[in-house]
């Protein structure tokens, strides 16, 4: 590397993009051109001729394919100062990326980026290549769905013919735990049928968001591939229909008999079924604007409901709903005055159409001086003994009406009587003094303390539904976490990177 440690060979370190025990990926240009990535083996490991044979095994395999889904290799240089091959810089995060940060738009197009990785391990096949390590980790995907294999690091020949017969078990086993055939875990004979396993576990995941399996340890983890039946998809996530279930049950069988026997019928299988009862990205964003739509309602029943609690907190009732259809029911104290049958228009018992009727007070609580008085007509003209039309005889009563007992003085010790202040004459005009012992009328639409605490129960009803709904909100991205999942950093490396054998 060069003293600006930025350039390799002839190329130019831009961004690293990933990073492993062995191995960098780095986006790289040449000549400040064209941007390609870069495996770089680390000092470290290019000291050990294993590795190196791993860098070359890697590009030697990857070199025989010409298929637009899969990685396009260019270039090796391994040397005393470096070791590095050159491929296509496929700009687009990993699926596993995807699944973790943007499930619902890629789950969007999960047929097409079934088909495009079924073409690829067919081309692959075809050329008498196993993966034996495909995974979301090594499937690069972006926005329109188109993918690339990359990873070519465990890939072995397939055997034909007299291979199967005398080839033995294997020594090691090579994979990743999440993904790995039950057949390489017993290190039985691997074939195409191997691959469809692994793609299996990794559509499944992309189709719920979690693995089919996961163990408490490496080793319990193993164990579920060899015997757990896993769940169906739809189990997981609802949206999944049955027709897709049945093709990845049947890929993630225990037994390779039980699978598909190659990629073609894969392909055949996903493109006569539906994948999704709705589109994911379109559920997804309905299940969002339902949930502010909620949290909104929500919020504002809280804010009125807070309101109601100060409201009584002060003192004052909160304002009653109005009923319809039901006839009203004033409460005791607050009925109009009985009219009573037979009398005269203007009397105190006759409500006059039309004009609200005052709530007089009692004459017994009325002093004597503010009794009302009567407005001062100028005197007619009469015959002598002759009286007006309507008027009553003296001390006569009107039908109906009973003389006010009104308090009668004391009389002093004198004897005399005392003296009554003269009666005051309203003007008109002026303004009237209050009643200091008057009793006030409460406003007509005053509720009672019985509709008030009636009131209050049924907005703190509503308040606590409010709030058990928005507990029960549940965005559709926050799905169940598999039980005593295994951290990637142990068993699983960045795309594009060796992994370590699984002893």
């Amino acid at each position: 590397m060069s003293d600006a440690q930025n350039k390799v060979g002839t190329y130019e370190l831009k961004n690293c993009i990933a990073s492993g025990k062995t191995t960098q990926i780095w986006e790289v240009t040449e000549n400040g051109t064209l941007s390609f990535a870069m495996k770089l083996m680390l000092e470290d490991a290019r000291k050990k001729p294993e590795e190196k044979a791993i860098l070359k095994h890697e590009f030697k395999v990857g070199k025989s394919f010409d298929h637009p889904s899969v990685i396009r290799f260019h270039k090796i240089e391994v040397s005393r100062d470096h070791a590095f091959f050159i491929m296509d810089f496929f700009r687009a995060p990993s699926m596993k990326v995807q699944i973790a940060t943007n499930l619902p738009d890629v789950q969007s197009r999960f047929a097409r980026i079934a088909e495009s990785i079924c073409t690829a391990m067919t081309h692959v096949h075809e050329k008498g290549w196993l993966h034996r390590d495909i995974k979301p980790e090594n499937i690069l995907v972006n926005k329109t769905g188109e993918t690339r294999v990359v990873d070519f690091s465990l890939a072995s020949k397939i055997a034909k013919g007299l291979g199967k017969l005398v080839g033995g078990k294997s020594k090691i086993i090579q994979g990743t735990r999440t993904y790995i055939a039950p057949e390489v875990i017993m290190r039985k004979h691997v074939d195409e049928r191997t691959d469809i396993y692994s793609l299996g576990v990794t559509l499944f995941e992309l189709a719920t968001g979690v693995p089919p399996f996961a163990g408490l340890d490496p080793n319990d983890l193993l164990k579920k591939h060899l015997s757990e039946a896993p769940a169906p998809p739809s189990a997981i996530n609802s949206n999944v229909t049955p027709e897709l279930d049945q093709v990845l049950l049947k890929m993630i069988a225990k037994k390779p008999s039980d699978r598909y026997a190659d990629m073609r019928e894969v392909q055949t299988a996903l493109k006569a079924v539906r994948c999704f009862k709705e589109d994911p990205a379109e559920l997804y964003g309905r299940s969002i604007r339902e949930a502010k739509e909620q949290e909104t309602l929500s919020v504002d029943k809280r804010l009125d409901s807070r309101a109601d609690a100060d409201r009584t907190a002060m003192g004052v009732a909160a304002p009653a709903k109005p009923t319809k259809g039901k006839r009203k029911t004033a409460a005791i104290g607050k009925l109009d005055p009985v009219v009573k049958k037979g009398a005269p228009a203007g009397h105190p018992g006759q409500q006059q159409p039309g004009m609200p009727q005052p709530m007089m007070a009692p004459p017994m609580m009325m002093p004597p001086m503010m009794m009302p008085q009567p407005m001062m007509m100028p005197p007619m003209m009469m015959p002598p003994g002759a009286m007006p039309p309507g008027a009553m005889p003296p001390g006569a009563m009107p039908p109906g009406m009973t003389p006010p007992q009104m308090p009668q003085p004391a009389m002093p010790s004198g004897g005399m009587p005392p003296q009554m202040p003269a009666p005051v004459t309203p003007q008109v005009g002026a303004p009237q003094m209050p009643v200091p012992d008057q009793i006030q009328a409460p406003p007509p639409n005053s509720p009672t303390p019985e509709q008030a605490t009636s009131a209050s129960t049924q907005e703190n009803d509503a308040k606590n539904e409010s709030d058990q709904a928005v507990r029960s909100i549940r965005l559709p991205l926050e799905r169940p976490k598999a039980r005593g999942h295994m951290s990637d950093a142990d068993e699983d490396l960045d795309f594009m990177t060796e992994l370590p054998d699984i002893m």
